[in-house]
């Protein structure tokens, strides 16, 4: 059964689960703007004009779309029903929508969910301009919920997707350990990552990131070709690719070793312990049926009661279709996160944990794991970092 299959069969029982009557994601010019919704609704078919993929809650699957892409939706094999048009798709949608006699149509748009709000302005004022007239002009809302559910709950197939490219990535982090040396910028290390990923066949699932040493800028920035590998440096990279469309996304932190040292400074090491009990408290935490934000508060706290500030982003989000991928996150109850750190952790959830602290002189501490929630708990789906690597240059 084609992965696409599967994740349409789980929507309508999602729908049931949240009592929704109709899911309708409503696109044109897919090639240029791709609603994250279609991972999960269509092969690699481009959708032209304006088109609508209807799911409903008691099993439909119907495809409203130009004449000229009737033919790849239906060789898809996941419509029961492909409705062409030519002048204008407000009639077969009205006519669709007046047999399935929804009570509820939940449409592409969320205020706090990234991965479920594709749907244009444009496109949002041309579907009111549809319904305007009709009794379903007051029945929409957010399709948020559904795909929270249907990107987080990953099949047998997407576990093993995610599990290929945490085992790539690893692999990558392995080359920076062995290549190591001193003088080499965070431009070079990239270099590295990115050679490896091409003899790879994937592509990475971000720019790699590369903070060398405590000059370095923490963030989602290029490494920069000027900062340059010392004795004494932290080096922490972060690393993720694609395997068949599905994401990894592991930091790993390494020290190199000075001169007259065979271990690193206290500070070092405690940053480091300190990082590594606030991923374990955050993993023991992590289970179903808790809220994102309780997960996160038991790490930070770890983090601020050895005297350290508090990162500032969540512990962890949810990882699958891309790196971020919506729903529930692991995240401080911040106005800019929504309402995501108030959803419900579920079991097939892959989650990042993920959180760092500076050390003066040395640069920043900073690990990040794949974890993936069972029936009781979580497993690490990444050989997880308990002891920080060491070169000796």
């Amino acid at each position: 059964m084609s992965l696409i299959k599967q994740k349409t069969d789980q929507a309508i029982d999602v729908l049931n689960e949240l009592d929704i009557d109709v899911w309708l994601t409503y696109v044109r010019k897919t090639s240029e703007i791709h609603d994250p919704s279609l991972y999960f609704l269509l092969e690699d078919s481009w959708l032209t004009w304006q088109s609508a993929l209807i799911i409903s809650k008691d099993g439909q699957k119907i495809a409203i779309c130009g004449r000229y892409d009737v033919q790849n939706v239906e060789s898809s094999g996941i419509y029961d029903q492909v409705v062409g048009y030519d002048e204008s798709i407000k009639q077969s949608l009205v006519e669709i929508l007046n047999e399935l006699k929804p009570r509820t149509i939940a449409i592409n748009y969320s205020m706090d969910n990234v991965a479920a709000d594709g749907l244009t302005h444009g496109m949002w004022l041309r579907l009111n301009k549809i319904l305007e007239e009709t009794q379903y002009i007051n029945k929409l809302i957010s399709s948020e919920k559904i795909l929270a559910a249907l990107r987080g709950r990953k099949t047998d197939t997407e576990i093993e997707r995610i599990k290929k490219a945490i085992a790539i990535s690893e692999e990558g982090h392995k080359k920076v350990g062995k290549n190591a040396k001193l003088r080499m910028s965070e431009r070079e290390i990239e270099k590295i990552l990115l050679d490896f990923t091409k003899e790879s066949g994937v592509e990475v699932s971000y720019p790699p990131l590369i903070h060398v040493g405590p000059t370095t800028i923490i963030g989602h920035g290029r490494g920069s070709p000027d900062i340059k590998i010392r004795r004494g440096d932290l080096i922490n990279v972060d690393y993720g690719v694609f395997y068949n469309g599905y994401a990894s996304d592991i930091q790993r932190l390494n020290y190199i070793l000075r001169e007259d040292e065979d271990i690193p400074p206290k500070e070092v090491l405690r940053a480091f312990e300190t990082v590594i009990n606030a991923i374990s408290a955050g993993a023991e935490k992590l289970k179903p049926g808790i809220q994102g934000f309780e997960v996160d508060y038991v790490a930070r706290k770890r983090v601020t009661d050895a005297g350290y500030p508090e990162f500032m982003h969540a512990l962890g989000h949810q990882m699958g279709r891309n790196v971020h991928d919506g729903g529930c996150l692991l995240g401080p109850k911040w106005e800019k996160y929504g309402e995501s750190p108030l959803y419900l952790v579920e079991k097939n959830q892959v989650f990042t944990l993920e959180l760092h602290v500076y050390v003066e002189n040395h640069g920043y501490c900073s690990v990040e794991e794949n974890v993936i929630v069972t029936k009781t708990g979580c497993k690490f789906l990444s050989e997880r970092q308990l002891e920080l690597s060491l070169i000796k240059l």
